[in-house]
């Protein structure tokens, strides 16, 4: 009986020690991150970015992005193609700012959550943030041509095209995952969740704040799936010094980044909702996204 015990006992403690040495063998390759660094970039550390690309080694390799806004510019970032669909060019680079902050917060080498991830830019905003469905679709196109695994589309309209809901719907077809933010007009109580977020086959990202609150300028609605980081987000800007943004398109490029980070654990792309859906925390109805419980669940 006590041989029994010890023999349970002895195994016990080999898998234990197996399972630390397999999540934490690379601890002391994380990162030493300065308090300045930690407070400038709080939603670095809240997401445990450093840990997760240390520990479990992932960091987006060979996972393809694309990212529907106004164009990148910045040489630090690993954009693997790009295209202009307002001038039909290849020139994509960034006039206004909003999409180089975005692919920052995915590929950026110093804060980025997918740094090692390859990015494919379709420009289809203009310097005013501003763009047409025409393009919207075409660039869709574009990145299902490209066979991404993910499209990020943190914009949005109040308007329901059905252009736009076919093209969303062929990319799911495609196993294409397809993430947007809901919005910055939860100050506005009549304000819905905006479009493509509103669709069933988009992953819809509002923002939580500083104090892991909702962010107040979150737009909330039943399709809202997940809260992510989104207030005084730090990340790269056009002119090549970082800048400081909130709004759920920060949260949003946060999701794809993760979502990248699961499409290379599992080896392929993934079902959007099923594979996404975890027991993650609740605040006022919605999930907290927490990306060790994305990466932790069973393949």
């Amino acid at each position: 009986m006590y041989k029994r015990i010890s023999i349970i006992l002895i195994s016990f403690f080999i898998i234990s020690v197996l399972s630390y040495l397999f999540y934490f063998k690379n601890t002391s390759s994380v990162p030493k991150r300065t308090a300045e660094f930690l407070d400038t970039n709080w939603a670095h550390g809240y997401l445990n970015i450093d840990n997760i690309h240390s520990n479990y080694g992932l960091k987006g390799t060979g996972v393809k992005i694309a990212i529907i806004d106004t164009g990148v510019s910045n040489s630090s970032i690993n954009i693997v193609e790009g295209i202009n669909i307002l001038e039909d060019t290849n020139d994509f680079s960034d006039d206004h700012g909003h999409g180089t902050h975005l692919a920052g917060i995915i590929g950026s080498t110093e804060i980025g959550v997918a740094p090692d991830s390859d990015l494919y830019i379709a420009k289809a905003l203009d310097e005013k943030l501003e763009g047409n469905i025409e393009n919207i679709v075409k660039a869709v196109e574009w990145s299902i041509s490209k066979n991404v695994d993910i499209i990020l589309m943190s914009f949005g309209t109040v308007n329901d095209d059905k252009a736009l809901k076919n093209v969303i719907d062929k990319a799911a077809d495609n196993n294409i995952t397809v993430v947007s933010s809901v919005g910055n007009f939860g100050l506005q109580d009549t304000v819905d969740i905006f479009y493509p977020a509103k669709y069933e086959n988009v992953v819809a990202v509002g923002a939580l704040d500083k104090n892991n609150e909702i962010w107040k300028g979150t737009t909330l609605g039943e399709e809202l799936d997940y809260l992510l980081p989104g207030q005084y987000i730090n990340s790269h800007s056009i002119n090549g010094d970082y800048l400081i943004s909130s709004g759920t398109s920060m949260a949003s490029a946060y999701m794809a980044g993760f979502i990248a980070l699961k499409i290379e654990e599992k080896g392929n792309k993934i079902n959007n909702r099923v594979e996404i859906e975890g027991d993650y925390d609740i605040i006022d109805g919605y999930n907290i996204f927490d990306p060790i419980k994305l990466l932790n669940k069973i393949k």
